[in-house]
């Protein structure tokens, strides 16, 4: 069984902008996305975080990040592999919702189909 056979969501490749936020210390960092599904998001990021951990991800879209642009999404993260000198970390959505998150909300909606 392969990898992909297991999951439970199809997956698409895209490079939207993403910042992740750690809301118990305010600390910030980017982080490369790798896949995403309506179930969550994997990226690849040079900080290690901690499973069941609750972040933030601004995610744009847009071709400039500082476009002001961005749907902040909940999630938590689920695991964590090292890769090389950098970390490969699986965050599941939580309460993505087209009022709150009408871009994410489309694209989840576009993938998924």
């Amino acid at each position: 069984m392969t990898m992909g056979d297991r999951r439970k969501n199809k997956r698409e490749i895209i490079s939207p902008h993403l910042k992740v936020v750690i809301p118990e210390t305010d600390q910030s960092f980017g982080a490369f996305v790798t896949n995403i599904s309506s179930g969550g998001i994997e990226v690849y990021a040079d900080q290690s975080l901690e499973p069941k951990q609750e972040v933030k991800l601004h995610l744009s879209f847009e071709t400039d990040p500082k476009s002001g642009k961005n749907e902040v999404v909940n999630g938590e993260i689920r695991w964590v592999k090292v890769s090389g000198p950098r970390f490969l970390i699986g965050i599941s959505f939580k309460n993505v919702n087209s009022t709150d998150h009408p871009v994410l909300s489309e694209f989840l909606d576009f993938v998924g189909n």
